[in-house]
């Protein structure tokens, strides 16, 4: 079958990119034993099979399509992010990356579903009693890391990585491309804190990492600074010596950190019954309670490992 498909932008950015060894190895296997998986499709947009699509094109090899039914394209790019973690080790960042694009496509999804079913507000009795119809604010994170194994919080943090990601796309494609394929390695805290580089900052790092093939790549925070050279004839010559008192140290306390957030956390609480006592859950926007659910959500696991020790 010969047949035009289409591509979506957000869809081709969760097609992680193959170096040019694999696609080579994929355009060899594809002229000798033809495309013998399907290329998936919804509504002639290519969810799964770019790369088999445009070798499949190039060379003239005949192929078959899985036409996939979802509501809508948002539905489509849940599946696309399901169907490929599964491809990836868990510790990789394209796994992270998926993993966070799936989180957030999924936050869409279930929002249509609360507002088609009439459920906008997120009161007590809606949370403690939610069916597999509604979703209530924490429900998408819980049941996501559940299925795969994983803390809520990571879910989260999984978020913040892949929107970082999406930032990075948008200024430099290529730091993009090299970070997923694995060509350049960041931790994940340092894939976060990219989200608050400016955009000349980002250009450094793609020049950096991607245009100079004579450096090797690797972590932007593993690089450790040179020790600088220093001239024996001049620590002879220019040595100043100080003469410091001794402070008196005070004594340890290994309650003070403890009693100090023992004192705040009342603050905490007073502002949280204010915020419910003045607020309207119905007329506050969308925006605001998700990002005051992320807050709660991190607080509670904080909570959590605080409690485990104590």
């Amino acid at each position: 079958m010969k047949r035009l498909l289409h591509t979506d932008p957000e869809l081709m950015r969760l097609s992680i990119p193959f170096s040019q060894d694999e696609m080579k190895k994929l355009e060899l296997d594809l002229l000798k034993n033809g495309c013998l998986e399907p290329i998936v499709i919804w509504h002639g947009i290519i969810l799964d099979g770019h790369k088999r699509y445009k070798i499949c094109v190039e060379e003239n090899i005949d192929f078959e399509v899985n036409d996939m039914e979802f509501e809508d394209i948002n539905e489509a790019a849940v599946w696309v992010c399901s169907h490929r973690i599964s491809q990836y080790n868990r510790k990789s960042t394209t796994c992270q990356y998926l993993i966070g694009k799936w989180y957030s496509i999924q936050k869409l999804v279930n929002f249509e579903k609360r507002k088609n079913s009439g459920y906008i507000s997120f009161s007590k009795e809606y949370v403690k009693n939610p069916d597999e119809n509604y979703y209530h604010y924490g429900h998408t994170s819980i049941r996501i890391g559940k299925e795969l194994g994983i803390n809520r919080s990571t879910v989260e943090k999984y978020r913040r990585l892949s929107e970082s990601m999406d930032r990075i796309d948008m200024l430099e494609p290529m730091l993009f491309q090299a970070i997923l394929s694995g060509d350049v390695e960041f931790s994940q805290n340092e894939i976060i804190r990219m989200m608050k580089y400016d955009s000349k900052t980002i250009s450094m790092l793609r020049h950096k990492y991607v245009d100079r093939k004579d450096v090797k790549m690797r972590s932007y925070g593993d690089r450790k600074p040179k020790n600088k050279a220093t001239n024996p004839s001049e620590d002879g010559n220019n040595k100043i010596t100080l003469t410091m008192g001794i402070k008196e140290m005070p004594k340890f306390d290994p309650d003070m950190s403890l009693r100090g957030l023992t004192l705040t956390i009342p603050m905490w609480i007073s502002a949280i019954e204010r915020a419910q006592q003045q607020t309207d859950m119905c007329i506050a926007t969308e925006d605001a309670k998700l990002q005051l659910g992320e807050m709660l959500i991190r607080l509670e696991d904080k909570i959590q490992d605080v409690l485990e020790v104590l």
